[in-house]
């Protein structure tokens, strides 16, 4: 009888350390265990990968809320994806709970891996300061409680979700994960590769594509866990979350409007603490370089002069507008040789890829007029005066001169082609030069018309390499 009452007692201790070892596992292993957690990824479903919590403490359980934002965006905007959903969720556990038996709440901001790295520093900063900002304006009582963590370019939430996505072949699969996961390849070499290296696969697509569609802006993130003593009152599950698809221009505008009309819905109220500033270039002016190696004999270094300007309507857009003046002005009395040139150019541009800080390839399409006067014959002083317009089409590249998007100088390289049009006279010094320029024109003085000639030209009319460097910046607001 003993024995068996020895063997029941044991039996029963096991039970009674085995549920409260389950009651106090860290929390945050329970919430990653819950079903409800769920992705849309087109026709299929798959687990919605959460991050981890720095901390390890152990608390009686802990509610998870995560907030998305849009993409090259740092500010709080209540109608992207879920996020009005998401902070009513927020509040109502909160008031679940009770401030007083929330035992910590931590931060984890977190970038998708597309964009230059040093960009997506600044945005995972920003965006876990605006969460920190929010917080702070609706429970100033966790103050002390609230922590932050930080995770630039998170590839480890996209090789789980490429793990696990069942619309992948085997071989995709595989070939996707070789570069995520390699030890020896350079953040850099990751991001080219899969731009441009995964192909496409049969419904899907272009590989990258999809990454970028479906995953990317799940991963644009900040969570929120909040780690408590108590059961809440209520227990909430969150609805699978629906992925925002991105459009064709992937920065889309900045809009901050309610959350969606629900029954009793809790009002929110943006933070009205002072953001951080940054300044975006607004005018750059430029120089032709190879302007400047122009030569004659009799002249000498006589150099094209021009400068241009170019106005950038919006921190990240494609369309920019070019003002360009030339104006050579170089004269020898003593063999009456000449060569001066007035031009004016207008020319708008519209850069391949946005959100580029105006970099990269670009088309332009271009108009101008000018006047010249032009004598390259030291004997005779035979030469041409008259007025041109035209207008055409250019392709260049900007390359910047230093790390985007700090950078102010560029380097850039364009050709152009298109109709030039010019009415001119040709004229005459006379031989030995007596102080006066004669037409060259054979009837009557009286009949003398100017700019009598014509001369028509369909091809290329122009190339260089520019130095351009952003002169006029404006200091804005991250709203």
């Amino acid at each position: 009888m003993r024995g068996k009452r020895a063997k029941t007692l044991l039996v029963i201790l096991s039970l009674v350390v085995a549920i409260l070892s389950t009651m106090t596992r860290p929390a945050y292993a329970q919430s990653r265990s819950m079903g409800s957690n769920l992705l849309k990824v087109g026709d299929s479903t798959v687990k919605r990968i959460m991050p981890v919590p720095e901390s390890d403490s152990t608390y009686a359980d802990a509610d998870y809320t995560e907030v998305h934002f849009r993409q090259n965006k740092a500010d709080l905007d209540l109608d992207y994806m879920d996020n009005g959903k998401s902070l009513e969720h927020l509040h109502r556990v909160f008031d679940s709970l009770g401030i007083e038996n929330v035992a910590a709440v931590e931060i984890i901001a977190q970038s998708s891996p597309d964009g230059g790295l040093a960009r997506n520093e600044w945005l995972t900063e920003h965006r876990s300061q605006v969460i920190l900002e929010y917080m702070n304006l609706h429970f100033p009582e966790l103050k002390d409680r609230i922590s932050l963590n930080t995770v630039t370019e998170s590839w480890e939430n996209l090789s789980m979700y490429v793990a696990q996505d069942p619309n992948l072949t085997e071989k995709n699969r595989t070939k996707i994960l070789d570069i995520i996961d390699s030890p020896t390849m350079s953040v850099a070499t990751k991001k080219s590769r899969l731009k441009n290296n995964l192909g496409s696969q049969s419904k899907l697509g272009n590989l990258y594509s999809y990454l970028l569609k479906y995953y990317y802006p799940v991963i644009r993130n900040t969570g929120i866990y909040v780690l408590h003593t108590v059961e809440p009152v209520t227990a909430f599950n969150m609805p699978p979350l629906v992925p925002y698809v991105e459009e064709t221009s992937p920065v889309l505008p900045d809009t901050i409007g309610p959350a969606p009309a629900q029954s009793e819905p809790h009002v929110f109220e943006e933070p009205d603490s002072t953001p951080p500033e940054r300044k975006r270039p607004v005018l750059a002016v430029k120089t032709n370089l190879p302007y400047y190696g122009f030569f004659r004999k009799d002249l000498g270094w006589a150099p094209i002069y021009n400068v241009e300007a170019e106005w950038y309507p919006t921190e990240n857009g494609r369309w920019t507008l070019l003002g360009e003046y030339e104006f050579p002005w170089h004269m020898a009395k003593d063999n009456h040789e000449c060569f001066e040139i007035l031009n004016l150019q207008l020319e708008a541009r519209r850069y391949f890829k946005k959100a580029s800080n105006h970099s990269g390839h670009y088309l332009s399409a271009y108009a101008g007029v000018n006047l010249f006067d032009i004598c390259f014959d030291g004997y005779s002083g035979h030469g041409f005066q008259g007025e041109g317009f035209g207008g055409g089409l250019g392709y260049g590249y900007v390359l910047p001169l230093g790390k985007k998007p700090d950078t102010r100088w560029k380097l850039e390289f364009f050709i152009k082609g298109g109709v030039y049009v010019t009415l001119y006279d040709p004229y005459d010094a006379g031989n030995p030069f007596q102080g006066k320029y004669y037409y060259e024109w054979y009837d009557a003085p009286n009949l003398f018309i100017r700019r009598n000639m014509i001369f028509r030209w369909l091809g290329p009319t122009g190339a260089g390499i520019t130095l351009s460097y952003d002169l006029i910046r404006k200091k804005v607001k991250n709203k």
